[in-house]
């Protein structure tokens, strides 16, 4: 007698085994925790900053990798100042890990600040930015200094952080 199928003459248990699959997307996805920096009023040839100014409100902003992979961002901005436009040293920034481990073998800390760059030629903010829940954000500063001759007014800047895969 031939058996076939799982069926074992004999015996009173049976094992079967199943497999489940799935696959996960590459996804470049990063996600603005903190999204707006405000520093309220600064007089003409005053500084602030969001590394000294937590105190008073004025955060920096948290960047996060929601993705499925390490990613490479640029950051790039609308003019602030009318009589400084971007690049120039009344707007900058710097970055941070805001989590230990963010970046492998990439580049995070500028060391010091690094005037904003327009939107329309971003400069390089982080490379190799992990995705891991645990080891997923950074922090980028912002250093404002009003220029001597800027009209009074609310000044704003759209700041564009793009992701692409590292």
């Amino acid at each position: 007698n031939e058996i076939t199928g799982a069926v074992h003459v004999g015996t009173n248990t049976s094992t079967p085994v199943g497999q489940a699959n799935v696959t996960v997307p590459e996804r470049t996805f990063i996600f603005l925790q903190v999204a707006n920096v405000s520093f309220g009023n600064l007089d003409p040839q005053h500084t602030n900053n969001t590394e000294i100014s937590r105190i008073t409100g004025a955060f920096p902003f948290i960047l996060r990798n929601d993705g499925t992979v390490n990613v490479n961002v640029t950051i790039g901005a609308t003019d602030l100042f009318t009589n400084a436009p971007n690049p120039s040293a009344n707007y900058q920034f710097n970055s941070s890990t805001n989590e230990s481990g963010s970046v492998v073998n990439g580049t995070l800390d500028l060391h010091g600040w690094t005037n904003m760059a327009t939107t329309g030629a971003p400069t390089t903010l982080i490379t190799n930015f992990k995705f891991p829940a645990a080891f997923d954000q950074a922090e980028i500063n912002i250093n404002v200094t009003t220029p001597s001759d800027e009209a009074a007014g609310t000044k704003n800047s759209i700041v564009t952080f793009t992701a692409t895969k590292a």
